[in-house]
């Protein structure tokens, strides 16, 4: 079920649903993380519990099947990939430092009046090591009263 903060929320709030979302794909609960936030399907690429799923195990590169990946990347190209629990971490506080949130001035300078921020997650972890895949949000505006996430990428930064 979507899930929306007050449009008060703290930077705390929107990292604790990012971090709920977080735990969710190390469940391997795709549907649920789905379900969580709101998804940026007006690229080219649709988001599905599948292609969320590919995103994770192929480390960012989700239009490679595994046999692409080692076809492409030898034999020996790991591609089986899973998010692992922040929350479990022994270095927790550090990695959620990790989670950078950023309001705009004006959400009118982007060309909306809904987009009111960002965030960049710097600490996705697979399997039990920090990764260099980064997943990126909006901060959007629901109505005069709620915020949500809009998840828009996940992939090498």
């Amino acid at each position: 079920m979507l899930k929306t903060l007050p449009i008060s929320a703290g930077k705390e709030e929107i990292k604790g649903l990012v971090v709920e979302w977080l735990e969710l794909l190390a469940q391997e609960n795709y549907s649920e993380a789905l379900k969580l936030i709101l998804y940026d399907n007006t690229q080219e690429w649709i988001w599905t519990p599948e292609n969320l799923e590919e995103a994770i195990f192929t480390y960012g590169l989700p239009w490679y099947t595994k046999e692409d990946l080692k076809r492409e990347f030898g034999e020996d190209c790991k591609v089986d990939y899973k998010v692992t629990s922040i929350l479990a971490h022994p270095d927790k506080e550090k990695l959620l430092e990790k989670i950078e949130i950023d309001f705009f001035d004006s959400a009118a300078a982007w060309g909306t009046t809904n987009i009111i921020g960002e965030v960049w997650c710097d600490c996705v972890l697979l399997d039990g090591e920090r990764s260099d895949l980064t997943a990126l949000f909006w901060i959007q505006k629901m109505d005069d009263k709620h915020i949500t996430l809009l998840f828009r990428d996940l992939h090498v930064m």
